[in-house]
């Protein structure tokens, strides 16, 4: 940073800058910053707000997190399709039926749609249940909107099978 200053420069002002070159040194090579696999995970937040990055936790692991980031462009491809609402909810696991309006039975109100949630044997939080709704709203198509939720659980069972084998002697004692 002294090399900035002009010849003429006072004592005073060569002092301030070295203190400032001191207080402004980074400790992170810039160039490591935009690149998504080096970066250091302290970082990981703001390259999440660069790629706009429409759900975040930061109680995620990192591996996650930079899962989330580097999917972030490829999301805000498909965003405000049928395809954006199915990729959100995979995240979790489920699968849905995205049904417009103009395909339900009877026909329903223009610019509407109905979802259908398939928990597949997942468990559905209160906290899942809000974030599911929020990432839906955030990845539906504008122009429309959603009027019915259904969700269907369905538990994965496993059955188990048991053999017994009983057998018995009667034995009878006669007292004298």
């Amino acid at each position: 940073m002294s090399q900035l200053l002009p010849p003429n420069a006072t004592t005073f002002e060569r002092y301030l800058s070295e203190v400032s070159r001191k207080n402004t040194e980074l400790a992170v090579n810039i160039k490591s910053i935009a690149q998504i696999d080096q970066v250091p995970d302290q970082f990981l937040s703001f390259l999440a707000w660069q790629y706009s990055v429409d759900s975040w936790d930061n109680n995620w692991q990192p591996s996650l997190k930079r899962e989330r980031i580097k999917a972030a462009f490829a999301q805000h491809q498909v965003k405000g399709t049928k395809a954006a609402v199915r990729a959100v909810l995979a995240q979790f696991g489920f699968e849905c039926t995205f049904t417009e309006w103009f395909d339900m039975q009877p026909i329903g109100t223009p610019g509407t749609f109905k979802l259908e949630l398939d928990l597949n044997g997942m468990e559905l939080t209160e906290e899942t249940y809000i974030e599911v709704n929020r990432l839906v709203k955030d990845a539906k198509p504008a122009s429309r909107h959603l009027t019915n939720l259904i969700i269907n659980v369905l538990p994965l069972c496993i059955p188990y099978y048991a053999v017994g084998v009983h057998s018995a002697e009667t034995v009878t004692i006669y007292v004298e």
